[in-house]
């Protein structure tokens, strides 16, 4: 069952929990792009995949910044450059 985050409790929560500004965020399981606007506002880069297509297609058509790169795959399959990351964020997806 779906219930939406009316007060954006999780948003809220991840923001005391861990300083985003600046950060090299990356997002596991980024589905329609429900948390990567969100880091995407106060983050340096966001690297947000999901395996699922479509989804990740709709999160593509919400966020329309320019630090943020979508990818299609499973997190058994993260096939980045060697880089790395400040900040891992997991919403939903285990």
């Amino acid at each position: 069952m779906y219930v939406p985050d009316l007060y954006e409790a999780e948003p809220r929560r991840i923001e005391a929990l861990v300083p985003l500004d600046g950060a090299r965020i990356l997002e596991i399981g980024c589905g329609d792009g429900r948390l990567t606007g969100f880091a995407a506002a106060r983050a340096a880069s966001v690297y947000a995949f999901d395996p699922d297509g479509e989804q990740v297609a709709a999160a593509r058509g919400a966020v329309a910044a320019q630090s943020v790169r979508f990818g299609v795959h499973g997190a058994d399959a993260l096939d980045v450059e060697r880089e790395s990351f400040d900040v891992a964020l997991c919403g939903w997806s285990l």
